[in-house]
């Protein structure tokens, strides 16, 4: 991912979100990973499990909600406060929330 940008973070698990995003947890956090037309690998956004301001969880039946602290881009550019990320099915979703558990209480360990 953008030429090893990430190498320090250690892999956890992943999941596709569509044909060309796929959700990436390490054991220090989650990555929003976006395929280029020419295969580059892209991260458009990312939290460590530190800047999490709740617990993750599933809104819906296959929406998962990440809250964060307040990142302020810019000036003229609105605040963060997390995500939303729409999973194909509901299964894939708890999946990764199981995975997102397992990787933030490998920390206390």
């Amino acid at each position: 991912i953008e030429n090893g940008r990430f190498a320090k973070y250690r892999y956890f698990a992943h999941a596709n979100i569509n044909e060309s995003d796929f959700l990436m947890i390490t054991k220090r956090g989650i990555f929003f990973v976006t395929r280029g037309t020419f295969g580059q690998l892209t991260c458009e956004w990312q939290y460590l499990f530190e800047e999490f301001t709740m617990d993750p969880r599933i809104d819906g039946k296959r929406r998962l909600r990440i809250e964060a602290k307040e990142r302020v881009k810019s000036v003229f550019h609105a605040k963060e406060f997390g995500k939303i990320i729409n999973f194909q099915t509901p299964e894939i979703a708890n999946w990764v929330l199981e995975k997102l558990k397992d990787a933030r209480d490998s920390l206390s360990k």
